[in-house]
């Protein structure tokens, strides 16, 4: 393993992937998915809404703003779900705002005409505003304040079939305007599903040590003919790097980060084989698995990616249409250089589906990026309990017994769903009362004091011996020398004796050797 040392300065380091480590003993890897809350935060209400006959729809974006001291939430409305007869119904794009996060408002924004009233919380019936939307102000000081918003949108197809993305500038998240350049990525294999993500915290900000030179990337959907399906596979683009580009406008060739392997297409055939119950139609030569998108989120020094896996139960080909009928839900990757890309947590979900009767059944879709709140962070997601597509499936039987039974309270149409999970807190690595240990590779630290994440059953305890980079603990930071640690906090302060830490860390590399016994360690972060 290459044992160089690697520059942490003061961030947060995770313990999702193995990067950090050397060895490991009596330890366990946990995934801990996101806890959901009980019910949804917000389901279709207003009139543009269509609370008789429709849903709330995605993208999804989450942001708390400091200056109003208000969470804001950008949401869809769907229409008719499912319509009889069928038709097309506008898509609204809407904004609420909450004082907690949990209890939502629609405002009245001033902006859109519906039924003749601009008393409404909607602000475009755009339908490709909003994708990939980032709320961009640490850039203020090299980018012009028209494009502190920024989304990313499918474009459509040319007259030769080509495929094709554009990209939209706003002020304030609400007025928005097409890039004139548009379309500013063009393919074959694009697809109409993608999102953004900020690389760079600031302007100065350079990444983690391997990281993209770029301040943005666009995680696209890409068609990939694999095992015999013309598959969903996520791929990913950076814009220019600081050379005289245009940011958010000069992309790279898409390179595919994630394609279904075969073990994907065998786990696909469990899940699906464990809600057949469920399913509306159902065609054992049919499934497989596929990517329906995945969200980018960069947090302390790696990238973490939410990918919608998209397990197909039924080709609407036998049905003379087009699509599939699919369940979804949310699966965890992670990465250091957005090419090189790890499955996490045995690619279980991160974000699963609710139980048989609830809202969210079949499909957790379109989300947001994780929002910190204290210490948890926050993911608001949209919840379905029809597969992918279900439309296309249903006769004007089926949805007159659809609406009936969303009226007895037997269905649910789509809804705005939480989800919670500790802050840094998606992989833990676990000893039980037989303890265990974990050793990291050579580091340089950027403070002369350690924090620790962690959880301490009772009874348990962590130490934490500081070593040379060839294995040797340092005078006075031995484990012995190391006050344990106990009960829970995200911010341990770590202590040998009398001292929290030593100058002269920062000289030279250092390793940390935890030891653990009934607890769980998620991360560290050395402090000045």
């Amino acid at each position: 393993m290459n044992q160089r040392h690697l520059s942490v300065g003061t961030r947060s380091q995770l313990f999702v992937d193995d990067y950090l480590i050397v060895n490991t003993h009596g330890l366990r890897t946990r995934l801990h998915p996101m806890t959901k809350h009980p019910q949804p935060v917000l389901r279709a209400s207003a009139p543009w809404e269509r609370p008789e006959v429709g849903g709330l729809w995605g993208p999804v974006h989450a942001h708390f703003d400091p200056l109003e001291q208000v969470y804001k939430l950008w949401y869809s409305s769907m229409g008719a779900y499912p319509a009889d007869p069928p038709r097309k119904d506008p898509t609204y794009r809407c904004l609420a705002t909450s004082p907690d996060g949990l209890n939502w408002e629609r405002p009245d924004l001033g902006l859109f005409e519906y039924a003749g009233s601009t008393r409404n919380n909607i602000f475009t019936d755009h339908p490709d505003i909003g994708h990939g939307m980032l709320d961009c102000p640490e850039m203020a000081a090299t980018e012009p304040p028209e494009r502190r918003y920024k989304a990313a949108g499918w474009g459509g197809f040319d007259a030769n079939r080509i495929a094709q993305l554009n990209v939209w500038f706003s002020p304030d998240g609400l007025r928005w305007q097409p890039f004139a350049g548009n379309p500013v990525l063009r393919g074959r294999l694009l697809d109409d599903t993608n999102s953004a993500a900020k690389l760079r915290q600031s302007p100065t900000h350079e990444g983690p040590p391997g990281s993209p030179a770029a301040k943005y990337a666009l995680v696209t959907r890409i068609m990939v003919e694999l095992g015999g399906w013309r598959r969903r596979c996520v791929g990913i683009t950076t814009s220019e790097h600081d050379d005289g580009g245009d940011p958010f406008t000069h992309w790279s060739d898409p390179l595919l980060a994630l394609a279904p392997d075969q073990l994907d297409d065998d786990m696909s055939e469990e899940r699906l084989a464990a809600v057949k119950p469920l399913l509306l139609h159902d065609h054992p030569d049919d499934h497989h698995c596929e990517f329906y998108g995945m969200l980018l989120y960069p947090t302390s020094d790696l990238y973490l990616g939410f990918a919608w896996t998209y397990d197909v139960a039924f080709n609407l080909t036998r049905l003379g249409r087009g699509n599939e009928y699919a369940i979804v839900d949310v699966q965890l990757l992670a990465s250091r250089d957005l090419v090189h890309w790890q499955r996490i947590g045995q690619r279980q979900p991160v974000i699963g589906r609710g139980d048989p009767d609830s809202f969210d059944s079949h499909m957790i879709f379109y989300h947001s990026l994780p929002l910190t709140v204290g210490d948890e962070w926050w993911v608001y997601y949209m919840g379905f309990n029809e597969g992918h597509a279900a439309k296309g499936c249903y006769d004007g039987t089926m949805r007159r017994q659809y609406r009936e039974d969303v009226q007895a309270g037997r269905r649910h149409f789509p809804a705005m769903g939480l989800a919670k999970v500790r802050r840094d807190g998606f992989i833990s690595r676990d000893a039980g009362p037989d303890g265990g240990t974990l050793t990291t590779r050579p580091l340089r630290p950027g403070g002369a004091g350690l924090e620790v994440n962690a959880t301490v059953a009772a009874g348990g305890a962590i130490t934490v011996a500081v070593q040379d980079e060839h294995g040797q603990p340092l005078p006075g930071f031995g484990t012995t020398d190391c006050t344990p640690l106990t009960g829970d906090s995200l911010r341990h302060r770590v202590q040998w004796g009398n001292r929290r830490g030593d100058d002269h860390w920062r000289e030279r590399p250092v390793r940390l050797r935890f030891h653990l016994r009934a607890a769980a360690l998620y991360g560290f972060r050395f402090t000045d």
